[in-house]
C-alpha cells in the first residue's frame, strides 16, 4: 500500500527552562578565596616558610582546625535538603557555599599536612595508613569528596541542559508529561483500531512499541480503513518520537542517580574518617587533654 508519510507539523513553542545564579555563588567563592588566601600568604610570605618544612605553622594557626570547621559547614547541606527544610537560605545558596567552602576545605587540608601524600611524602608501606590518627586516609577522603562533588555538579549540568532541551523541542514536555501524552496516543491508535482488520491491528501493536521510528513494513489495507490508518499513522509516529524523548531523558537520570547513590554511601565512610582524625588531632595537638 502506497501513502505519504509527510504530515504538517505546527513549531513547538520553545519554553525557557533556566534559573537565575544566586548572588551567594560570587560571595562564597570570593569568602573561600580569601580566606584560603590568608593562610598561604602568611605561609609563603609573611613569615617565608618553606612549603614543604614541617607542620609548624599549622600549630599555630591551625588550618586544619579550619578546614575541619568547613567540612561541618558543608555537611549542613544534607541537613538542609533532607531533614532541616527550614533552615534560612534558598536551597541554591547552600548549593554555592556546599561547593565553595568544600573547596576551600581541601586547600586548607593540603596546607596543614603540608601537601604530603599529595606532592611529596608517598605513602611507603601499610603503616603510614594509620600514622597520625589516619592522616592520610583523611585526606584522600576529603579530595575524593570534593573531586566526588565536581563531578556531581557537572553531571547535574549535563543532566539539566539535556533534558532542558529535550522537552523544550518534544512538544511535550518533561516526563510525567510525556506520559501522559503517551497514553492519550495509546487511546487514539486504540479507537481508530477497534473492529478494523487483523494487518491493520498487528501494525499499530508493533508500531506501539516502537522508539523513536517507525516499522518499515505498512499494512496492506482495504480503501474503507485508509483514512482511519493515516490518522492512527499519525499518532503512532508521535507515539514513536515522544518514546525516544522519554527515553533520553530517563537515561539522564539514571546516570545522574548512579552517581549520587555512590556519592551518598561512600561520603559517610569518609567523613567518618576524617572526623575521627580531627577529634583526634583537637584532643591531643590542641587541647592536650589526652597524651600522645
Amino acid at each position: 500500500m502506497a501513502m505519504s508519510t509527510n504530515t504538517s507539523k505546527q513549531p513547538a513553542e520553545r519554553r525557557v527552562w533556566h534559573t537565575p545564579t544566586s548572588k551567594a555563588a560570587l560571595y562564597w567563592f570570593l569568602f573561600g578565596l580569601l580566606f584560603c588566601a590568608l593562610f598561604y600568604l602568611l605561609y609563603l610570605v609573611l613569615f617565608k616558610a618553606p612549603i614543604f618544612t614541617g607542620p609548624w605553622f599549622d600549630k599555630v594557626f591551625r588550618a586544619g582546625v579550619f578546614s575541619y570547621l568547613m567540612i561541618v559547614a558543608v555537611s549542613m547541606y544534607a541537613l538542609r535538603t533532607r531533614f532541616i527544610r527550614s533552615l534560612p537560605w534558598k536551597s541554591q545558596n547552600w548549593v554555592w557555599m556546599h561547593i565553595w567552602l568544600g573547596i576551600a576545605a581541601v586547600l586548607l587540608a593540603l596546607l596543614h599536612a603540608d601537601f604530603r601524600f599529595v606532592l611529596h611524602g608517598y605513602c611507603a608501606n601499610l603503616s603510614c595508613v594509620t600514622d597520625h590518627y589516619w592522616g592520610m586516609p583523611s585526606l584522600y577522603g576529603l579530595i575524593f569528596i570534593a573531586v566526588s562533588g565536581g563531578i556531581g555538579r557537572l553531571l547535574d549540568m549535563w543532566q539539566t541542559r539535556v533534558i532542558a532541551h529535550d522537552a523544550s523541542t518534544n512538544g511535550a514536555g518533561i516526563s510525567k508529561a510525556i506520559k501522559d501524552r503517551l497514553l492519550e496516543l495509546e487511546y487514539i491508535v486504540e479507537r481508530f483500531s477497534a473492529g478494523k482488520s487483523e494487518p491493520f491491528k498487528q501494525y499499530c501493536a508493533a508500531a506501539m512499541e516502537s522508539i523513536g521510528q517507525l516499522p518499515a513494513n505498512l499494512a496492506t489495507l482495504a480503501p474503507k480503513e485508509q483514512a482511519d490508518f493515516q490518522r492512527a499513522y499519525e499518532a503512532l509516529g508521535e507515539h514513536a518520537r515522544l518514546a525516544a524523548s522519554l527515553k533520553k531523558q530517563h537515561q539522564a537520570h539514571v546516570i545522574f542517580r548512579s552517581w549520587r547513590y555512590t556519592h551518598m554511601v561512600l561520603v559517610p565512610l569518609a567523613l567518618v574518617i576524617i572526623t575521627y582524625h580531627g577529634i583526634a588531632e583537637l584532643l591531643i595537638n590542641v587541647l592536650y587533654v589526652l597524651p600522645k
